[in-house]
C-alpha cells in the first residue's frame, strides 16, 4: 500500500481483460438475486401460518393442496431464477435444479412441521408435503423450460 493513498497498487499488465471475474460478471450480489425468493418465502410463511378460519371457505375438495402447490411453485420458480442469475457461486447456477429441490424439501418440511406441531388451528399431512414438492418441481421445470426456449431463440 502506498503511504497516504489508502490504495494497493496493482500492476495492470497482470490482469487479463478477457477474464470475467465471477463476483462481478453480472454486477449484483447473490442476495440481490435471491430477494424475490426470500420475500415470497415470507409471504408463504404468513399465508400458511394464518388459521384456516381466516380464509374464505371453499367447498371444492383439494383446494388446499392446489394452494400449497401454487405457493411452492412460485417459490421454486423464483429460487431457480435467483440461482440462475447470480454469479457468486457458479456451482449453484450449474446445479440449480438439485439445490432448489433440496432447499424446497427442507422448506416444506419446516413449514409443515410448524403447522402441525406449533399451530393448534392448522394441521400437516402427507398430502401437503407431496403438494409442496410437486409445486417446487413444477415451478422449477417451468423456469428451466423458459431458459431452454430463450437459448433456442438466440
Amino acid at each position: 500500500m502506498r503511504p497516504g493513498t489508502g490504495r494497493i497498487p496493482v500492476n495492470k499488465g497482470t490482469l487479463d481483460p478477457r477474464f470475467t471475474y465471477p463476483m462481478r460478471s453480472r454486477g449484483k450480489s447473490f442476495s440481490y438475486y435471491m430477494m424475490p425468493s426470500a420475500f415470497w418465502s415470507g409471504i408463504m410463511a404468513v399465508l400458511l401460518f394464518v388459521p384456516s378460519s381466516g380464509y374464505p371457505s371453499v367447498s371444492l375438495s383439494g383446494t388446499d393442496l392446489l394452494i400449497h402447490a401454487v405457493l411452492f411453485g412460485i417459490w421454486g420458480f423464483l429460487t431457480a431464477q435467483g440461482f440462475y442469475k447470480q454469479a457468486y457461486w457458479p456451482v449453484l447456477r450449474f446445479y440449480r435444479g438439485f439445490a432448489v429441490l433440496i432447499i424446497g424439501v427442507l422448506w416444506a418440511v419446516a413449514l409443515e412441521a410448524v403447522q402441525g406441531f406449533l399451530l393448534w388451528e392448522r394441521s400437516a399431512g402427507l398430502e401437503d408435503y407431496v403438494a409442496d414438492i410437486v409445486g417446487v418441481l413444477l415451478g422449477m421445470l417451468i423456469f428451466e423450460r423458459l431458459v431452454r426456449l430463450s437459448r433456442q431463440r438466440q
